[in-house]
């Protein structure tokens, strides 16, 4: 029955193709035994342009014929009009760079002729979309709309409003993009120009597909097809199906999705249209995927990897379904591998200033209107020059509106995905947060405990015994002695625990009366010294750079065997180094797996602080530095 289908749609696309295949004929023929350089030129321009959405490769070797032959003849004409031509046939390759080039030599020759300078700040606005320049873009929009409006040209305008909806598209102000979408049917519907009204239409399905309404979507993508199998446009057909397959994967109709995404990507494969071929077969794979169709969903997303090309966005999605698919096959390596390729794409994101550059275009276009009265007659005498040209323009929709189709397409998924990133670091976050906090109110309650029960017990003990000193008993008197002792290490210990100096005043204080006390207490020399600007924490971020003080301090003391220890603090352009550094014999570094509690401790409030750890340790000491964004911390 596919089978069927399939030859039912080639014959009637080659009924309908059958005037243009003439036409083909009859420049080709005309090209090939004209004797005039210009009618010989203009009929391999002619043909390149008819072919641009047949057979691409055909068009550029058309071209080459038109610009090689109007370099040597010294035929200026000719040579522009193919510089022009290659901006085109670039970006229908995905050599967005190349058609840059093309668009700055082509700028230099047309500079005066009015309506060409249209026609090129349409194209950059195009390549400047494409490359995610959105400012440029816009502003290239709104010159080419200006000057089409002062030469009433319904088509120039019809086009100029269509890429200025999928601008709205692209920033999802999707009501935006639907009104500036039916000015551009309504000043293309009453024209013969149904290639750029196809184009619209399936610009406008894009925007019902974003917001879920699936029928009006499969409504304009239906319309579209009709339109661009009457001029044989097979590129824009397969795009077409390939969104019309989407939609029904959304809808899990996978039987109908495969049928239009093999059709759309078989199409521009065959035809060589490499620029959007990436999305085709991302998409064709992702639903051969969810069928469970592992084998084939391979074989076409690794086929395309070996020559990716085309948008970011659709690179991105390439590597997003290949680790999608991956992941369903339980080959986690690889499903990781495709992930952290999908992650380093470079996200094309939506300027936010472009939405404030439209709003102050659309003014300085309405201050303009007085000063194009001026230019009306100076447009006149160029009309005539301005219809050999306007063919040119309308065609550049076109492309346009097949190379920005998938990019807009994935603003949903990366959405979701970041989304869900987001989510995920902040209940990392809050768990760390518990932990620590909980650390600190055991701390307290402990601290409690020693200070109030045990410390209390034995002073007791050691009022009662001191009332037995007056029988001079030399082992009661020891026993004095050994409580004291044991008051000393308790309130050492319920200080440790959690410092008054902490509480009551600042972390400089604390650490500086921790060392000191430490020093009274081990054979180690303790020394603290702060530089840099003042220090003002909130009190959680204070205590937990004390206990990671604390914590380095405790361990050169109890395993290096260190003499010299030094404690050091720098404030310097809002960036907080703390290090501790000891002469004692080192330590190995071990994996996370073989890493004691203490360092663990560490390295988790270093992770809250959203700070870094670096140590270098050696058989001659260990330093151990901490480099904390205090911008980072005040954010949080």
């Amino acid at each position: 029955m596919k089978q069927l289908i399939l030859s039912f749609f080639v014959s009637i696309v080659s009924v309908l193709g059958s005037a243009q295949t003439k036409e083909i004929d009859s420049l080709l023929k005309q090209a090939k035994t004209s004797e005039n350089i210009a009618d010989k030129v203009n009929s391999y321009d002619k043909l390149s342009w008819v072919l641009i959405d047949i057979d691409l490769e055909q068009a550029f070797a058309f071209n080459d014929s038109a610009y090689n032959i109007s370099k040597t003849e010294n035929y200026d004409k000719g040579v522009t009009k193919s510089l022009d031509n290659y901006i085109v046939l670039h970006r229908a390759r995905g050599n967005y760079d190349k058609a840059l080039e093309y668009l700055d030599t082509y700028d230099k020759l047309i500079s005066g002729d009015t309506l060409n300078e249209a026609g090129a700040a349409f194209q950059r606005g195009v390549l400047n979309s494409i490359t995610g320049n959105y400012d440029e873009s816009l502003e290239s929009y709104q010159k080419a709309l200006n000057f089409y409006e002062l030469l009433k040209n319904d088509r120039g305008m019809g086009i100029t409003y269509n890429t200025i909806g999928m601008t709205y598209s692209n920033i999802e102000r999707y009501d935006e993009a639907i009104k500036n979408f039916d000015k551009s049917i309504e000043k293309l519907i009453n024209t013969t120009h149904i290639n750029n009204l196809a184009s619209t239409y399936l610009n406008l399905a894009n925007v019902y597909d974003y917001k879920d309404e699936d029928n009006k979507a499969l409504e304009y993508y239906n319309k579209s097809i009709v339109l661009s199998e009457k001029t044989s446009n097979i590129r824009r057909i397969a795009l077409n199906k390939q969104n019309i397959s989407s939609i029904y994967k959304q809808l899990k109709l996978y039987d109908k999705a495969i049928t239009y995404a093999k059709e759309a990507y078989n199409t521009l494969k065959e035809n060589n249209y490499e620029g959007e071929l990436t999305g085709a077969a991302a998409n064709l794979g992702d639903i051969y995927t969810l069928m469970g169709n592992y084998q084939k969903s391979e074989q076409i997303l690794l086929e395309q990897l070996d020559t990716i090309k085309g948008s970011a966005a659709d690179q991105q999605n390439l590597y997003f379904n290949l680790s999608k698919l991956y992941e369903a096959s339980n080959q986690n390596e690889k499903a990781l591998e495709f992930h952290k390729k999908f992650k380093k794409v470079s996200d094309k994101r939506i300027n936010e200033n472009g939405l404030k550059n439209l709003d102050e275009l659309q003014i300085k276009y309405n201050t303009e209107k007085k000063d194009k009265t001026i230019l009306k007659n100076e447009l006149q005498l160029q009309k005539s020059h301005a219809k050999a040209r306007l063919m040119t323009i309308l065609i550049i929709s076109l492309l346009l509106a097949s190379i920005l189709l998938w990019f807009t397409f994935q603003q949903r998924q990366k959405r979701i995905q970041q989304q869900l990133i987001a989510i995920k670091k902040e209940q990392e976050v809050l768990t760390l947060e518990s932990l620590i906090e909980g650390e600190e109110k055991e701390r307290l309650r402990i601290a409690k405990e020693l200070h109030d029960g045990v410390n209390g017990d034995l002073s007791a003990i050691k009022y009662k015994l001191s009332s037995l000193l007056k029988m001079n008993n030399e082992v009661i008197n020891e026993a004095v002695s050994m409580i004291d002792n044991s008051c000393k290490q308790v309130r050492a210990i319920s200080h440790n625990l959690v410092p008054p100096s902490l509480k009551d005043f600042n972390l400089i204080e604390a650490i500086n009366n921790y060392c000191d006390n430490m020093n009274g207490t081990h054979k180690a020399e303790i020394s603290f010294q702060q530089i840099g600007d003042s220090i003002d924490l909130h009190k959680k971020v204070e205590v937990n750079i004390f206990r990671i003080i604390q914590e380095l301090v405790t361990n050169a003391i109890k395993h290096s065997e260190a003499k010299i220890i030094d404690v050091q603090i720098s404030n310097v352009n809002d960036t907080l180094l703390v290090t501790v550094e000891d002469n004692g014999k080192g330590y190995e570094i071990k994996d996370d797996t073989q890493t004691g509690i203490g360092l663990n401790n560490i390295k988790s409030r270093v992770e809250y602080l959203n700070a870094n750890l670096d140590i270098i340790t050696s058989e001659n000491g260990t330093s151990n530095t901490i480099e904390i964004d205090l911008k980072k911390i005040n954010d949080n």
